[in-house]
Parts: C-alpha cells; sequence; structure tokens
C-alpha cells in the first residue's frame, strides 16, 4: 500500500510540474512605460529548459538577450546603446500562459513592462 501511494504521489508531482513549467518560446509584443512615454517593442525568445535566449527590437534598435526561466519568473539581461554610450538592461518579469508583465532596469531608472505572445 505504501508502495502504491509513493507511485501515486510521484506521478502527481511529476505531472503538477509539468503543468506550472512556462515554455516561453515565440514571438512576444512589449508596451513599455518608459521615461518619455509607451514604447512599443518585439521579442524573439528561445527557451531550452532553463535558459533563455533571444533578440529584442525596438525604435531604438535591436540586441541580443540572455537569461533563465524558472518556473513564471523570467530574468533577461542585453546591452543597447543609449544617449550617453552603452546601456546594461536588466528585465525581471512573471509569465502567465500567453503574457508577461515585470520591470525594465535601465540602471539610472526603471519602467514596467507588459508583453502578449503573438
Amino acid at each position: 500500500m505504501a508502495r502504491l501511494f509513493s507511485m501515486i504521489l510521484a506521478i502527481g508531482l511529476m505531472l503538477g510540474a509539468s503543468l506550472s513549467a512556462q515554455n516561453v518560446s515565440g514571438d512576444w509584443e512589449l508596451s513599455i512605460n518608459g521615461p518619455e512615454g509607451v514604447i512599443t517593442a518585439t521579442a524573439q525568445l528561445k527557451q531550452d529548459g532553463e535558459k533563455l535566449t533571444g533578440t529584442i527590437s525596438s525604435p531604438q534598435g535591436s540586441a541580443d538577450m540572455t537569461g533563465t526561466m524558472k518556473g513564471k519568473a523570467m530574468s533577461l539581461s542585453f546591452s543597447m546603446q543609449g544617449p550617453q554610450g552603452p546601456l546594461d538592461i536588466k528585465v525581471d518579469g512573471e509569465v502567465e500562459g500567453d503574457s508577461m508583465k515585470g520591470v525594465l532596469d535601465f540602471g539610472m531608472g526603471m519602467a514596467d513592462f507588459t508583453a502578449k505572445k503573438k
């Protein structure tokens, strides 16, 4: 009986883990509430386990991104050319199905964002 209970518990844990895992691979449309107003951008993401890679494109240019996906928590970083030189940008967000929300940290300020999967 204990063995049967252990097997059922293990199967339940595996199913629960697979159902809660997010896969963010694909194309995303972002709306960033920047200091000078709303900025629209697109991101193409590829997920391999917890590893994330991709590209972000906005009116300010394009950049390659790297990061991680753990459960619903997403973390990315990239560099873009700003008015006074390169900006290292960190992105922290939470994914729920085909939408995400979070914050971009520009080092000298922050902006919140929302995104929808295309």
